[in-house]
């Protein structure tokens, strides 16, 4: 691939490096069988991850989400946790070998399957960091053309690769976030096809919600897009059987349609929320805890104010 703009040439050097490095694993996982290559990841991974930084995020951000847990099962939880994204981290070059192998059962309304596959309208899907969530899109019918809206990496070959092993759950393609990705996801959705997000991680600009209890921001727009167009809106979740099998499930999720178009955005955005918290308390050990959920909110409470 060709980078749309000009790099300086010590990057250029340094991507294409990181580039390969991450080809060779890729084909190194690759070229293992699938369970023997999500279960040595999971293994190293809860090991290894346990010993950085990061897991001291893990554990202050259960202790937000479930204050009366002992410590004891909070570790239980964020070993798990690393466990699943080493996995997920090996799965992911396999996608396709995922979809194709019929490792993959549908939990969805038949009703709600049928509507999304006629294209009576658009749909806009929302779905979570749980389980294996590369695969969520692959409860959205072929017929729908769903295009998944996610955050391009820095190095463009890497990227490039990434969204590659990607295209197979999305018919439609994917759309990197930019300022032109809000008009593009519009015209998608009016065109009687679908998009997804994932919207469980907290958002700079978006706006307060509750999430177990604490304040944080989220994401308005997936709310903000079905509501305009007046589009079902379906939340999505993978849940992990064992090894590399997964359940997709997906509802649908029902919103106001008032006067106040702003407080009926604000109100779906919560129930998004809502929906994805009451997920994540059946299967704790699945969800991505390592994000910033709550940036902020342990210095607000100490000084007795919300971050909201």
């Amino acid at each position: 691939m060709t980078p749309r703009r000009t790099l300086p040439l010590t990057r250029k050097l340094r991507y294409r490096l990181e580039h390969a490095v991450l080809v060779t694993v890729a084909t190194i996982l690759r070229a293992l069988p699938l369970d023997f290559a999500s279960r040595m990841m999971g293994r190293l991974w809860r090991v290894a991850a346990p010993k950085t930084r990061r897991h001291e995020r893990v554990l202050r951000n259960l202790a937000i989400a479930f204050p009366k847990m002992s410590l004891g099962e909070r570790e239980a939880i964020a070993r798990q946790q690393w466990d699943n994204l080493g996995r997920t981290f090996a799965e992911s070059f396999s996608i396709d070998r995922l979809v194709e192998s019929g490792r993959v059962r549908l939990h969805v309304d038949p009703e709600l399957e049928r509507r999304v596959r006629s294209r009576e309208h658009g749909t806009v899907v929302v779905a979570m960091h749980s389980a294996n969530w590369e695969i969520a899109a692959f409860a959205i019918p072929p017929q729908a053309e769903a295009v998944g809206l996610y955050q391009a990496l820095k190095n463009p070959y890497s990227d490039a690769y990434i969204t590659g092993k990607r295209r197979k759950v999305f018919p439609g393609g994917l759309l990197a976030k930019s300022h032109s990705a809000p008009r593009k996801v519009m015209e998608h959705v009016r065109g009687r096809k679908a998009v997804a997000f994932l919207a469980d991680h907290r958002e700079g600009k978006g706006i307060p919600v509750s999430f177990f209890g604490a304040p944080t921001t989220a994401n308005p727009f997936p709310a903000m897009v079905a509501r305009r167009l007046r589009v079902p809106i379906v939340a999505g979740r993978v849940i992990r059987e064992r090894g590399a099998r997964f359940v997709v499930e997906a509802i649908e999720l029902s919103y106001p349609v008032s006067e106040d178009p702003s407080a009926d955005v604000a109100a779906l955005t919560q129930t998004i929320q809502a929906t994805f918290e009451a997920w994540i308390r059946e299967r704790p050990g699945e969800w991505m805890w390592v994000h910033d959920r709550w940036k902020g909110y342990e210095a607000a409470a100490r000084r007795g104010g919300d971050t909201a």
